[in-house]
């Protein structure tokens, strides 16, 4: 059971009240007891209202009298009876309200915290404070229609660039190395010879197809161009290499 369903605030000495004194002396403590029931069956109600008809129910259900029942209801100035079809309590009605206010002010400090820590404007935290429920709702539904044309937005400048055609660099392939037979295919087609091939072939093959011993070679083709414009210089520092090495040996005679 909800704690809501049974709670309501009451006075601890509610039995030395002038009226509950009177009413204590001429039906004695069962007039009393009958009284709380009342209240508590008042509290139970949605507008805090019972009907006067239903009191013989109450009074069978509660295993007392229709007679006397009514002679609280009536006869103390306990209870306020309204067109004689319904009876209810000003004092009740009272702390109800109190109760009610001081629930709606927690509610509303509740989600004025809640608005803060989830970044709510500050327009969001006022309507709130001010129990304004349609402005807020005003406000969040241009809140929200404006979120919706972000989206739109973003949707539509997403949808256009998907259309437009897009530049996406190739993947070098990995490097394979060439065979003697595509070398001496090749290097006549760049001014080179058979014999080219296979020096390069040699040579490469030899370092494990790297440029300057060190970097994995990428592109051989380029390397077999690189290869026949240098010949020269190849050719020339052989030439030097063979010319130091015969005088030395001629030298040394």
């Amino acid at each position: 059971m909800s704690k809501d369903c049974y709670y309501f605030p009451h006075d601890s000495n509610a039995k030395d009240d002038p009226k509950c004194v009177l009413l204590i002396e001429q039906l004695g403590m069962e007039g009393y007891g009958i009284y709380w029931m009342l209240v508590e069956v008042l509290r139970d109600q949605p507008d805090y209202t019972y009907p006067i008809a239903l009191i013989p129910a109450l009074a069978r259900r509660y295993n007392t009298t229709c007679e006397k029942v009514k002679a609280v209801v009536a006869g103390y100035d306990l209870f306020t009876i309204k067109d004689d079809r319904i009876f209810f309590s000003d004092s009740l009605n009272r702390r109800m309200t109190r109760l009610e206010e001081t629930r709606v002010k927690r509610s509303n400090a509740g989600k004025i915290g809640n608005a803060a820590r989830w970044g709510e404007s500050q327009t969001d935290r006022i309507v709130i404070a001010n129990g304004s429920h349609c402005d807020r709702n005003s406000s969040l539904t241009n809140k929200n229609r404006t979120n919706k044309n972000k989206e739109k937005k973003l949707s539509n400048e997403s949808k256009e660039s998907a259309d437009k055609p897009r530049t996406v660099a190739s993947k070098r392939p990995a490097f394979v190395a060439p065979s003697l037979e595509t070398l001496q295919s090749y290097f006549p087609t760049i001014g080179g010879t058979a014999q080219d091939a296979e020096a390069f072939f040699d040579h490469f093959e030899a370092n494990g197809w790297k440029v300057s011993g060190k970097t994995p070679m990428k592109n051989w083709q380029a390397a077999a161009r690189n290869w026949v414009r240098r010949k020269s210089e190849f050719s020339n520092t052989t030439a030097k290499t063979i010319t130091h090495e015969t005088t030395r040996k001629y030298n040394d005679l």
